[in-house]
């Protein structure tokens, strides 16, 4: 009797453990095709785990994370641009993190990117990272981490921009 109580108590804790959730995340409003032909970003996975939650939860981007990256890149650069620019970005890497003791209602997202730089015959490479935040709602539907995905990624990539943008005047000017 206790042996079958014991398989009993481990079926329902796995059943209980074991829930996940998969959910679509549209960033097509990031992705403006040919902003930027001088600029490219490779990498990031085709799915984004969010941690800290008490399920696991799979966000499905579409387009790719790259691709909403290199656009939003491209917008936030094009003022930098000078004639012979090249940038190429590669090992993009995303991570979603829920702290419900620390900041409850937050999600947060470390974004990061090795970028090579070429102007006039110089060029330089570097890793640019980033963490940055948006609220969801104390309590949030998984949905809700879905659409804060586009604010994250668009902050991110902002931050990016910053850090490049130095770099950019030391290259090509």
């Amino acid at each position: 009797m206790k042996r079958l109580w014991v398989i009993s108590a481990t079926a329902l804790l796995s059943a209980c453990g074991g829930q996940k959730v998969h959910a679509p995340a549209s960033l097509g409003d990031l992705v403006k095709p040919g902003a930027a032909p001088w600029l490219t970003v490779t990498g990031g996975g085709d799915t984004l785990d969010v941690r800290g939650l008490d399920h696991k939860l799979t966000l499905e981007p579409s387009p790719a994370l790259a691709a909403a990256v290199q656009s939003q890149l491209g917008a936030q650069l094009q003022s930098s641009y000078v004639p012979d620019l090249v940038v190429t970005c590669s090992s993009l890497s995303t991570d979603l993190r829920v702290n419900e003791d620390k900041s409850p209602g937050n999600v947060a997202m470390n974004l990061a990117v090795h970028c090579s730089i070429w102007a006039h015959g110089f060029d330089a490479g570097r890793d640019y990272k980033t963490q940055v935040s948006t609220a969801v709602g104390s309590g949030a539907v998984d949905q809700a981490y879905a659409q804060a995905l586009p604010k994250l990624l668009a902050d991110g990539a902002g931050d990016i921009a910053n850090q490049m943008r130095g770099d950019i005047r030391k290259i090509a000017h």
